[in-house]
């Protein structure tokens, strides 16, 4: 463990894009490093075609928060392997900090229960049925503070989770541990989850009482997902759930689909165009919402609510929405959380929510 620490460590400070990830449920990591400095921007998901590698995908492709893939001219899968991946990498020179002046855009709780009344206000109005609102914490971070560790801090206490460290030079360095799928390819049949509805989880895990609007907002995910199966005109698929997924300190529903993978290989990035972001990121209706969003934010979601993850690779794909994550600057950490407001949404709970959201990365920046 210390060795993979030290290598990601050494190659944070390097010009390579690279990307260290544990998939759910296992214990040994995986690298994609590309050894060349440029950074691969695409402009559209066709664009991915006639492409393989890492994926890193945004909320919203822009010039400022571009669709990345990082090409696998390395590919490591252990420990043993990756332990001392510096020392067989052609001498580069050091980068130097990425430090950020930028004003903070974190929003106060005054502004963030204000911002909730209002989008309250248009929902009952009938402009939307849910939107997705999100704010970032911003938390300074000690001279001693390294990422490999609070990679491997992260990965202990969600191991359920995708872990990941990605580096883009230039771009910025996210760390996160999400619950979500976007989709996944296995045995040939292709598998994506709605997921929404989030309770804290207080004292370990234990049966949970749904309320009738947690399974509202859930079930509008759900819908969502069938509807764009029909729109692709996929018919050979089974529904499963919704059941409870437990992801670290709070749980959500989750349905599961698993598609035949005939029709979806032919269209595959038109399908991930029409699910992406769908309405447990962004909100239903996706569009308006996606755009609502976009223009009231305090903050760029840059990355967060995007998705990440192998792409081709060796005939894998599997592909997580970025949710429980943070963008690591020189000085400070910025963590984004957010939570689904609906027409009956209380903006003190919503706030509280993403309070609770938030204290699992707090724990591990803060024992770092």
């Amino acid at each position: 463990m210390k060795a993979l620490i030290d290598t990601i460590d050494h190659l944070i400070n390097r010009p390579y894009p690279f990307a260290v990830f544990f998939n759910p449920g296992e214990r040994e990591p995986e690298i994609i490093l590309q050894q060349t400095s440029a950074i691969h921007k695409l402009s559209s998901f066709s664009d991915l075609n006639n492409n393989k590698g890492f994926i890193f995908a945004p909320f919203s492709i822009s010039g400022h928060s571009p669709l990345i893939i990082i090409n696998p001219d390395v590919h490591l899968k252990g420990f043993q392997k990756i332990a001392g991946l510096q020392d067989r990498l052609s001498p580069c020179k050091l980068l130097t900090s990425e430090h950020s002046d930028a004003v903070s855009c974190d929003i106060s709780k005054a502004d963030y229960l204000k911002l909730l009344n209002k989008l309250i206000a248009r929902i009952k109005a009938e402009k939307f049925d849910k939107v997705i609102i999100s704010r970032t914490i911003s938390v300074k971070i000690s001279q001693s503070f390294t990422i490999g560790n609070l990679l491997m801090k992260l990965k202990e206490k969600v191991d359920s989770a995708f872990v990941y460290l990605v580096s883009l030079p230039g771009i910025g360095i996210w760390v996160g541990g999400t619950p979500e799928l976007l989709l996944v390819k296995k045995n040939g049949a292709y598998h994506t989850v709605s997921l929404a509805g989030t309770v804290p989880i207080n004292g370990g895990r234990h049966e949970i009482k749904w309320s009738a609007e947690m399974k509202r907002e859930q079930q509008i995910v759900t819908d969502f997902i069938a509807d764009r199966l029909k729109y692709f005109r996929i018919e050979n698929y089974s529904q499963t759930g919704p059941v409870t997924e437990y992801a670290g300190n709070v749980a959500h529903l989750k349905t599961t689909f698993e598609l035949s993978g005939d029709k979806i290989d032919k269209q595959l990035t038109s399908f991930i165009d029409a699910i992406h972001p769908g309405p447990a990121i962004s909100g239903f209706p996706k569009e308006t919402a996606k755009e609502y969003i976009l223009n009231n934010e305090k903050h760029r979601r840059e990355y967060y609510c995007g998705f990440l993850g192998n792409w081709k690779i060796e005939n894998d794909l599997r592909l997580f929405v970025n949710i429980r994550c943070m963008k690591i600057l020189a000085d400070r950490v910025i963590i984004y959380v957010g939570g689904g407001i609906t027409s009956s949404s209380v903006p003190e709970s919503e706030w509280e929510e993403t309070n609770h959201k938030a204290k699992l990365l707090l724990s591990v920046i803060k024992n770092d």
